[in-house]
């Protein structure tokens, strides 16, 4: 509410200041109540910022006077002659208290009477406690950096997921996926391939029932490489999780690949490799060639899994590392060029006659079936 507004006379276009012998006659109209309160006839002119400044010594006092007028002054801003308002007396104007303006910044400073802390009575300092005192002891904590678990040249996932080449019948005893579990009330559409933890039907490997609690490993027959067997995909790993008479219900539990119905099913085949143990250089040893990849790849690439026809049968291991490199040769011209260093794959399976290299290394980008490999690190026995 502005000054000027409060200021605006009454029943007049501009506001007129009391004059002097009008103040005399209004201190003589004042009469006192029965509560004791002075009443203040209005004039022509009069405004609650001029009475609450002859009155109370402040204009800004106003509101005091028109919080005891509510009943006769409906707006602050007009009041009208004749009206009797009654006047705050001594001891009732509400007056906030502001506090001093703080400089943004400063702190404010508080002053604590200093409390001296007297000591026991003179008939209590002779008694002694009953408590016998520890003298103090201090302990150090000393913390040994745990140190990281060493690395593995081998994981299990990678054992399990990237394949081999062989002849099926070194895959043992095998069962199908038969379907995917989904309850006939459930109407929903069965995707292609059932999630992880999804459950699937399996038919019993070579016609025995496992065990619930048994792994499977879930893989697909792929193309065949003459001369030495299929490519075999694996395509995830299941839990039986009951048996029952003529199938087994599992959980896939790791997906490798599409899992898909009439993949093949076979026990899991444990694995183990020992941490921080990393294949050694050695000065000879077997050598082959390099004659299938797993997926047919315009450019081959570092992780790509590769199968070589050295195996199980020459002392090859997992954690064996193999150089995939060019021969020495003539150019066209008739120069002999040096032998070149393709790439470097480790021995991530084994079977009989072949091995499954995961590249690891590669100098160039030219690895392709045919070229020769020979055994540059071996695993400690």
């Amino acid at each position: 509410m502005s000054l000027t507004a409060i200021a605006i006379a009454v029943l007049l276009p501009e506001a007129l200041p009391l004059q002097a012998q009008e103040r005399q006659q209004d201190q003589q109209a004042t009469q006192t109540a029965q509560e004791g309160r002075r009443v203040h006839s209005v004039r022509r002119g009069d405004t609650l910022w001029d009475l609450a400044s002859f009155y109370l010594s402040d204009p800004f006092l106003w509101p005091e006077i028109y919080r005891l007028n509510t009943m006769v002054v409906e707006d602050p801003h007009w009041i009208y002659p004749s009206e009797q308002l009654v006047l705050p007396g001594a001891g009732e104007i509400e007056v906030a208290i502001e506090e001093p303006d703080r400089v943004p910044g400063e702190e404010e400073v508080v002053v604590v009477p200093e409390v001296v802390a007297e000591g026991p009575p003179p008939e209590l300092q002779e008694l002694k406690s009953i408590f016998v005192p520890r003298e103090a002891t201090q302990t150090t904590l000393t913390y040994e950096p745990v140190p990281p678990l060493a690395a593995l040249a081998v994981s299990a996932s990678d054992f399990h997921r990237s394949g081999m080449l062989v002849e099926l019948s070194e895959l043992g005893p095998r069962g199908k996926v038969i379907d995917a579990a989904v309850p006939e009330n459930i109407l929903v559409k069965v995707p292609q391939s059932p999630p992880v933890y999804g459950r699937i039907y399996v038919s019993h490997p070579g016609g025995e029932p496992p065990q619930p609690g048994d792994r499977v490993l879930l893989s697909r027959i792929d193309r065949r490489v003459k001369g030495y067997g299929y490519v075999i995909r694996p395509t995830g790993i299941a839990t039986i999780a009951a048996v029952h008479e003529d199938v087994s219900d599992a959980v896939i539990i790791q997906l490798f690949d599409r899992v898909g119905v009439g993949n093949e099913v076979t026990m899991l085949e444990s694995f183990h490799m020992e941490r921080g143990v990393f294949a050694e250089p050695v000065g000879t040893g077997p050598s082959g060639e390099l004659v299938a990849f797993l997926d047919q790849q315009w450019v081959p690439s570092i992780e790509d899994i590769a199968f070589i026809d050295v195996g199980r049968d020459r002392g090859v291991v997992v954690g064996d590392e193999f150089e995939i490199y060019v021969s020495s040769r003539r150019s066209p011209e008739g120069f002999r060029l040096p032998e070149e260093h393709i790439a470097t794959g480790r021995v991530v399976r084994v079977t009989e006659g072949t091995a499954t290299l995961r590249v690891i290394e590669m100098e160039y980008a030219g690895i392709a079936e045919g070229l020769p490999v020979r055994l540059i690190r071996k695993m400690p026995s």
